[in-house]
Parts: structure tokens; sequence; C-alpha cells
């Protein structure tokens, strides 16, 4: 009977693990949306993609997003708690470039675009100069992820404004009267043990409906964890 009783213990854990570990999906915006980009990002960094991340049913993860238009840079700020404890990063989307002979990418195989891209990344933030008419420029992106040295009691005071702000209430997105070219996007993502909810909203000034309010203060709650040079504004 021990034999038994300890695989279907083991059987048990492991599926157990299993559940945890991919959320479900409680609300998230209609594709295409831009969870495909910080998905990408976070897939390739230490984050990992928020929805497949293992915890335990009181972890809890907010990231908020803001950026995304070709004028701006796109930056998040990550509130975790687990175990007990709370720590906080910040993401930065780093642009990445590499220039190369025409000649040479016009005839390079896909294995050696991958290696320039790699290349790419290596050298992220370096400004490309003197680029001539026949060179082609290799880009990417890549997540440069930083702890923040904040005290925890900071942090979960930014995450209690960002609740009593209204983020698990946020709806995947807001109806606007009109569309606004290359906006200035917030991108809200939290997991709740094996809850995930997911949130896109461009940003409005002024707020139109109560969702522009709402995403607008919780972007301001968790960025009072950075100092001024670091904040990223609309």
């Amino acid at each position: 009977m021990i034999q038994p009783l300890r695989s279907s213990l083991m059987l048990a854990i492991f599926f157990g693990q299993n559940a945890i570990a991919q959320a479900r999906i409680v609300s998230a915006p209609s594709e295409p949306s831009l969870l495909n980009l910080t998905k990408q990002w976070t897939h390739a960094s230490t984050l990992g993609d928020l929805r497949e991340l293992r915890g335990g049913g009181d972890y809890l993860e907010l990231r908020v997003w803001g950026g995304f238009a070709l004028t701006t840079e796109t930056q998040g700020l990550v509130l975790r708690r687990a175990n007990g404890h709370w720590s906080a990063f910040l993401a930065r989307v780093m642009r990445c470039e590499l220039q190369i002979p025409r000649v040479v990418g016009e005839t390079a195989s896909s294995a050696t675009i991958r290696r320039y891209t790699e290349d790419a990344k290596r050298q992220c933030g370096t400004k490309l100069r003197d680029v001539g008419p026949g060179s082609q420029i290799i880009t990417t992106d890549s997540l440069v992820v930083d702890s923040l040295g904040v005290a925890e009691s900071a942090i979960a005071d930014a995450w209690a404004a960002a609740d009593h702000a209204g983020v698990i209430d946020l709806p995947p997105h807001a109806e606007h009267r009109q569309s606004i070219d290359d906006a200035f996007m917030y991108v809200v993502e939290i997991r709740n043990g094996d809850e995930y909810r997911a949130s896109a909203i461009e940003h409005v000034n002024p707020p139109e409906t109560k969702a522009d309010r709402q995403v607008q203060d919780v972007y301001a709650a968790v960025n009072r964890l950075l100092r001024g040079d670091l904040i990223l504004k609309p």
C-alpha cells in the first residue's frame, strides 16, 4: 500500500504545481494587443511571462507598463509579493541596433541574421553614427530589468494605492470618442494566485472615462517608487 500511496501523492503534487503555474485569464484585451509585445520582452528576460510563472495561492504581482509610442520610451514597474515578502523592479525597453553592409544583409541566411541580432543586443543603447548609404541596420528590442532598492513597506504602500485606485477593476480597454495616433499607452498586468488580468488603455487628457482615471492613478501609484528622473511621463 505504501508505493501506490506515494505515487498518488506525487501525482497530486505534480498536477497541483502545474495548475498554479498556468494562470487562468480572467480578462484581457482582444487580439491583436500590446500584450504580445510585453510577452516577448518578458519571456526573454528574468521576469518571465506573468501568465506562466509558478507561485503559491498568495502570490501577487503587478506590472504597470507605460509608453509604446514612437516618440517615447517604454518601461514597466513590477511589484511582487512572494512568500510574504515584497520586491520591486524597473524594466526598461532598450533599442538595439547594429550596422552591417547591405550586400551582406541581402545574402545572409536566417541563422546569420539571428547572430547579428544577438550582436545588436550586446550593444543596446549605443547610437549608430555615420550610417552610410550602403548600410543595413539590424534592429531589435531588449528588456533591461533592475531591482529597486526600496523598503518592503514602500512597495506595500504602492500596491495599496494601486488597489485603492481600482487596479483589480480595470477593464481590458476603454472606449474613447476618437483615436489618437501614436498615443502613450498603459498596459497593466496583474497575477493574483492563479488569476491573471490585463488591460491596455491609451492616455487621454483630460480623462474621458472611469477607466482612464483609474489607470492614470494606478500608474502614478507605482511610479512613486522611482526618483523623479526615472519616471516616464505621458
